[in-house]
């Protein structure tokens, strides 16, 4: 479903959070055959570390990391990026969580186990977004 993702400078720079390496990894190889260029961390301190540094279109995150709850990692991530990323959460967890997810700024939540082209049909969604956008910001 590799919705032009891959072209060039409309590619999707997205952030993943996931702390189960095994997921990270599959994850990460899913996420570039989408034609997406990838940053992981187990981290949420990293993950808010790195959207205050670089910008990311997208940053898909677990809610459950060892350091931070996944929600405080949206809300921090939402306050320090400097240019606001899609959130997609991908969780194992269900309520109350999936909502405190929505509450924090979450765009969408799917729970675990999900079917991959669920969230590659969010991913081309935020790709369709960015580039009209730059269209808009062009003319």
């Amino acid at each position: 479903m590799n919705d032009g993702m891959g072209a060039g400078r409309n590619r999707l720079r997205v952030l993943l959070v996931e702390d189960s390496q095994d997921i990270r990894e599959v994850f990460t190889l899913l996420l570039r055959a989408e034609g997406a260029e990838v940053v992981s961390t187990d981290s949420g301190r990293q993950a808010i570390e790195l959207t205050a540094a670089c910008d990311f279109d997208v940053v898909l995150t677990d809610l459950g990391l060892p350091d931070i709850p996944g929600e405080t990692v949206i809300r921090r991530v939402l306050t320090s990026s400097r240019r606001r990323p899609r959130i997609i959460v991908v969780t194992g967890y269900d309520e109350p969580f999936v909502s405190r997810a929505r509450q924090a700024g979450a765009d969408v939540v799917f729970t675990k186990p999900v079917i991959w082209t669920t969230v590659a049909r969010a991913l081309a969604e935020t790709a369709r977004d960015r580039r009209r956008a730059g269209r808009l910001a062009a003319a």
